[in-house]
């Protein structure tokens, strides 16, 4: 095979400052670019993307030219309209709620079976903003994209409404005579024939109604059950340890940490706030940094962030942990590894990196931790308790906590049996609580023909979808701001879920489900609940009524924090594990399961933020496809978008073909959870994705060998944005080597910074605030919950798939994703890309109605009246970061999904520019409570939506005045510079570059 060079060649670009220099490799965005495509090139000269000035289908241009001039005519008139709606004033008003001023409520969610807790903002009664409960240890204030885009689902209307049997609505009261009489019937035989199919959850309130069940009904069977099972982190702690056990990492505390397929930075219930502790260990200044290792098959967000990245097929993991665990055994000699030595568990073709990664865990003992991922076989798991207790983290960076959840089986095995039994006909009842199990069901289990053939089935679900047409009872599901409840996280604290709206459908609890069938139907969730923790308090009265109050407002409970176990290393068990180990022949293809980063297992395939929101590795919007590395593409003859037959053990699908760098070769990964129709828009429905269950097997989750893939007529349809805005060759998103960045020091990017000659007067620092944002992409992991918390908070419409296609994406903060080096091994960066406020802002002058002017604050405002959609300030911003308008993206929007909108942000209509702001909205709700206060702005406490999403506290917000202020230290530090600082456009956002801490004996070969 040619070297990457001869394949890839990297074209020097002219208008670079830098290009061609042997200092820094150049970044790319895409293999395209990379090779330099004609079409890419071509692109690159105009203004905007390809299409994007197109006018709709079925419009011709001089039409759409008339629509849109009257539009832009019209706007400052409609924006000043008297609202037609008729509205009345509150009968007796609420004591908490008064009309312009929001409330704040703090409550929780289960993302997966544990609590993550949640601060949510509600005006007159109707929550519009979801936020991080600062006082809850598994969010610490911040929150992911999925916790952002929580609302949507809220105010969908495509939500199941009304209870209904086989289809036909009935009452919540004929349901509950119903199920309360048949339990009564499957009491005389010791509930023979009782199914319970649940959700994972930490919550204890059902914990008790369960155990209510159980001794009702001895002889039914209780099962949970979640596609994205967490079964082989339990499971490989049984194997270690004799029972269940989570985990818990103090990544600020390590030196060195060993990943094997886990993207800790993301998934899993504490990955919140181990992605801000890891972030505080990755600061160059701080004097030493820590070293991330990764070894995995595809690019996930922590291996974007690892100093050392090591692709391989996702089966190959195992062997490469037993490799250290090998190495440290035969060279290391750690003791109480002496006997694996035996085994000879090296792999000669990953020497190099196995020796290395081992002799940096040895050198840093007790501050190195290896941590594995969910997808990984238990013996994985237990190899990494084993190698942390002999370093010695497994008592300082590690706690181990008992599960909060069920920890018997929730994989897809507990489907099979579930299938065998109905089919059998030994199920009467079956109440199910958890997602849409036939869909997410195997290869092999037909859960919907085995349903049918139950008498009474009970599906508790949130919209309609396979299990419910093929269920007797369908239930409402109650969103979680509408539900009562409780939960707890990871290490035990305990949280009270409380609502913030009423039910919009009447919808349900699974308190509420399972009520009928533990005697209690008559009492509700809110009182189930609060009568469990009154008796666990042993309080009564006013007193509880008092704590209980205290724990709604502040979202945890004290003292339910634990503080862990120490269980005893079982080396016998783990020995006989490791002896039955036998490395495989990698040969052939691999196929590769992800869960969706999205959509996760599908629960959130019809959340439109989520749908349009770019994946932070492929950049594709509402789709998934097959990933395969760049040499297996060539390998197979395979480009972009070509349509494929992947055949496994007899099942077929077919996908379209996406190359990523740095994927393993000899694999195809495909995200679960798509493949569904999406019919939320007056067009025909139409197929998002492909559905990757059809080729899961349960003996197989995650992974399987003997993949084919055959390439088949047509073309494959997604839409990526990983083009869009592309910057030629100018250093944009910069990253550095730690080494590297000790030498440069003093004059570190000196040429990134200070004055530059400019033809205007400068700006006037003469106001107390001047407003400034700094973002340190060191710390920066390219998640983008800060693109959903932007579209939250300013009110930002979803434009669809073919807009994006068109590059129309109405994002005012983007999250761009860079490579460097070869498309093999590429280094990756995350970059976050918002208006930069510049105070030489190139916009401003070409506006010909002064609608976007500067403050003297140092914002670059939009005043919407003026703009009549020229978009010269979009032609004249260098770094594209201003929206037009096209389409009036708001027509369909119902009158429910209204009540999601931020009312402290303007509803823009079509024919206006839009931009980031700095979320100008706070800044002048703090100051008018500053003036009402008679005191100055307090801009620590001031934050923007980006700002207080971001879990790692890469972006910071605050006035430059104040000198000991976050966003002022960042733009003294050495490794600030400015984008495109040689047009002297002053940007008051200041970016860090990024430190990679690699090491020298994997760097210098």
């Amino acid at each position: 095979m040619p070297p990457v060079t001869d394949r890839y060649p990297l074209p020097v670009l002219q208008d670079s400052p830098r290009a061609g220099s042997a200092e820094r490799p150049r970044a790319w965005r895409s293999l395209e670019e990379l090779q330099g495509s004609l079409e890419l090139e071509r692109a690159a000269h105009r203004e905007f993307p390809p299409g994007a000035a197109e006018p709709p289908r079925g419009l011709d241009r001089r039409r759409f030219l008339q629509l849109a001039g009257t539009t832009a005519a019209l706007a400052g008139l409609a924006a000043c309209k008297k609202p037609a709606e008729k509205v009345m004033p509150y009968t007796h008003q609420p004591a908490d709620v008064k009309p312009g001023l929001p409330n704040t409520y703090a409550t929780a969610w289960e993302p997966e079976g544990y609590a993550a807790g949640l601060v949510v903002t509600s005006w007159e009664g109707r929550p519009t903003k979801v936020e991080g409960n600062p006082d809850h240890p598994a969010s610490l204030g911040a929150t992911n994209h999925v916790a952002q885009a929580l609302l949507v689902d809220l105010y969908d209307t495509s939500r199941v409404r009304g209870v209904k049997l086989r289809g036909t609505s009935r009452s919540f009261k004929e349901y509950l005579q119903e199920q309360t009489e048949r339990a009564r019937r499957l009491e005389t035989n010791g509930g023979e024939g009782l199914w319970l199919l649940l959700e994972p959850s930490a919550s204890p309130t059902r914990r008790e109604l369960l155990e209510r069940i159980r001794q009702r009904f001895p002889r039914a069977r209780v099962e949970t059950y979640h596609a994205l099972s967490r079964d082989n982190v339990h499971e490989g702690a049984r194997l270690a340890y004799g029972r269940p056990l989570e985990t818990r990492v103090r990544y600020d505390l390590a030196r060195v940490v060993l990943s094997l397929d886990a993207d800790f930075l993301t998934q899993g219930p504490f990955s919140l706030s181990e992605a801000r502790e890891f972030s505080r260990s990755r600061t160059p200044l701080r004097g030493e940094m820590s070293r991330l290792y990764v070894a995995e098959s595809h690019c996930s967000v922590t291996g974007m962030n690892a100093d050392h990245r090591f692709r391989m097929k996702p089966s190959e993991v195992e062997r490469f942990a037993l490799a250290v665990l090998g190495e440290l055994s035969t060279t290391h000699h750690l003791a109480g590894l002496e006997h694996y030595g035996e085994l000879k568990l090296g792999w000669p073709e990953r020497a190099s990196e196995v020796r290395a990664v081992a002799a940096d865990l040895a050198r840093n003992g007790a501050r190195a931790v290896v941590v594995v991922g969910e997808r990984q076989p238990p013996r994985v798991h237990a190899v990494a308790h084993l190698l942390n207790e002999t370093l010695g983290s497994q008592r300082r960076l590690i706690t181990l906590h008992e599960p909060g959840v069920e920890a018997g089986r929730s994989g897809p095995e507990v489907l099979r049996e579930l299938a065998e039994a109905a089919s059998a006909g030994r199920v009467d009842t079956l109440v199910v609580t958890a997602f849409d199990p036939a869909y997410t069901a195997p290869v092999g289990v037909t859960l919907g023909a085995a349903l049918m053939a139950v008498p009474n089935t009970v599906y508790l679900a949130f919209r309609e979808d396979e299990t419910s047409k093929h269920s007797a009872w369908v239930l409402p599901a109650a969103h979680v701001l509408e539900s009562w409840g409780d939960t707890r996280a990871v290490d035990g604290t305990a949280s009270i879920i409380q609502p913030l709206i009423e039910p919009l459908f009447h919808g349900l609890t699974e308190l509420d489900v399972l009520s009928p069938f533990a005697g209690v139907a008559e009492q509700t969730p809110y009182q189930l609940v609060k009568a469990h923790w009154q008796r666990r308090e042993g309080a009564a009265g006013a007193a509880f009524n008092d704590t209980w109050d205290q724990w709604l407002a502040v979202g945890t409970i004290p003292g339910t924090q634990s503080s862990g176990v120490t269980p005893t290393l079982d080396t016998k068990a783990l020995d006989t594990s490791l002896q039955a180990f036998a490395p495989k022949s990698a040969q052939g293809l691999e196929l590769n399961l992800l869960p969706g980063y999205k959509v996760r297992d599908g629960r959130y395939f019809h959340n439109a933020w989520l749908q349009e929101m770019p994946d932070p590795l492929t950049m594709l919007s509402w789709s998934n496809a097959a990933l395969l590395s760049p040499r297996t593409a060539e390998r197979l003859s395979l480009k972009a978008r070509d349509k494929v037959k992947l055949t496994l053990r007899g099942r077929e699908l077919e996908a379209p073909v996406y190359v990523l760098p740095g994927h393993a070769d000899d694999t195809v990964s495909l995200e679960l959870g798509w493949g569904r129709e999406w019919d939320e828009s007056p067009e025909p429905p139409v197929e998002l994705g492909v559905n990757a269950y059809l080729l899961r097997h349960a003996d197989a989750p995650w992974f399987a060998e003997g993949l084919q893939v055959e390439k088949v007529e047509g073309r494959g349809s997604y839409a990526t944005s990983q083009d869009h805005w592309a910057m030629e060759g100018r250093e944009i998103a910069l990253q550095d080597t730690l080494e590297d960045f000790e030498k440069k020091k003093p004059e570190y990017l000196k040429h990134l910074k200070g004055p530059e000659a400019a033809l205007y007067e400068p700006f006037k620092y003469d106001k107390p605030n001047q407003w400034a944002m700094a973002v340190d992409l060191n710390r920066c992991i390219g998640c983008g919950a800060c693109v959903v918390a932007c579209q939250a908070e300013n009110n930002i419409p979803v434009v669809g798939r073919e807009q994006v296609e068109r590059g129309r994406e109405m994002y005012w903060l983007r999250v761009d994703r860079y490579f460097e080096g070869s498309p093999d091994e590429p280094r990756m960066i995350p970059q976050p890309m918002m208006c930069q406020h510049c105070e030489a802002a190139p916009c401003e002058y070409v506006c010909p109605v002064n609608a976007t002017v500067h403050s003297d604050e140092g914002l670059n405002e939009m005043v919407y009246n003026r703009c009549i959609g020229t978009r010269y300030c979009s032609n004249n911003c260098p770094y594209k970061v201003r929206r037009f308008n096209y389409l009036d993206y708001r027509g369909t929007v119902t009158e429910l999904e209204k009540l999601g909108f931020n009312p402290d942000v303007t509803v823009r209509m079509r024919g206006v520019m839009e931009k980031c702001t700095y979320c100008v909205q706070r800044i002048e709700r703090a100051r008018i409570e500053a003036r009402k206060e008679r005191r100055p702005i307090d801009t620590e406490a001031l934050e923007s939506a980006c700002e207080q999403v971001c879990p790692t506290e890469a972006i910071t917000f605050g006035s430059l005045h104040e000198r000991d202020s976050e966003v002022a230290q960042r733009h003294g530090d050495p490794r600030h510079y400015a984008v495109l600082h040689e047009l002297g456009t002053k940007p008051r956002t200041a970016y860090l570059a990024r430190i990679k801490n690699p090491n020298p004996e994997l760097e210098h070969g």
